[in-house]
């Protein structure tokens, strides 16, 4: 399907050549629009993500494994799960995190190829994770580098502080209190896709609890931005 849109595209605006290259354009300007602000939550079609990476350095480790699901009202409709070949040795102490080793990636695709796969399945869907931002910004830092085009503005919504907002709570949650929290039992800890499918039953249940107040996906990223701001 990826490959018949491709050869379907045509030129962008920014007159890009490389068919590849102007679809990776097109689809991260869909992923930065923020018209989502204005969408009722109920009515909004959600992209739960999580990644696993070689470690937590933004600047010099990679990802190398994508999980996110689709979730509308409430219901997972579509899944995704990726493991890409790092370019760097994994490092002992993130295996002893994840369980991963370098020889579960040797016939897998790199990341780049991964990724255009990856934006048609988030689409116009508003990214939700817990602590999140990691995950954006590792994307983001990636996709600067293999095609020179980023998703810093996109609307996304973080399970930590949408916890806080529901509970009035004023310390940064970690995953596993909520999944204990909401009785969410989560198989294959710390692979991308075990932990997003927990995630995103943790958020249906936060929604749940949010105030009847947040009408719209701007009411929650405002309030969401409030509380990052008091803290910087």
């Amino acid at each position: 399907m990826l490959k018949s849109i491709i050869n379907r595209l045509t030129v962008t605006k920014r007159e890009v050549n490389d068919p590849l290259l102007a679809y990776v354009i097109d689809t991260c300007s869909k992923i930065e629009n923020r018209s989502a602000l204005k969408q009722k939550i109920n009515e909004t079609s959600f992209c739960v993500l999580d990644l696993e990476t070689t470690g937590l350095d933004m600047t010099n480790d990679v990802i190398i494994n994508i999980g996110a699901v689709k979730l509308k009202k409430g219901k997972i409709t579509k899944i995704f799960e990726a493991y890409t070949k790092p370019p760097i040795p994994i490092p002992a102490l993130s295996t002893e995190f994840h369980g991963m080793v370098d020889a579960m990636f040797e016939d897998k695709p790199v990341i780049g190829e991964v990724l255009p796969e990856f934006l048609q399945f988030v689409g116009d869907s508003v990214i939700v994770g817990h602590h999140i931002n990691f995950d954006i910004q590792m994307l983001h830092r990636h996709l600067k580098e293999i095609y020179n085009v980023g998703i810093t503005n996109t609307v996304w919504l973080d399970t930590m502080f949408l916890y806080q907002m529901a509970h009035e709570d004023q310390v940064h949650q970690p995953l596993d209190h909520l999944l204990e929290r909401y009785c969410v039992q989560c198989d294959q800890r710390h692979t991308a896709l075990g932990d997003v499918v927990a995630t995103a039953k943790v958020f249906v249940k936060i929604m749940e609890e949010l105030p009847s107040s947040y009408k719209t996906i701007g009411d929650l990223s405002r309030a969401q931005n409030k509380m990052r701001h008091k803290e910087s």
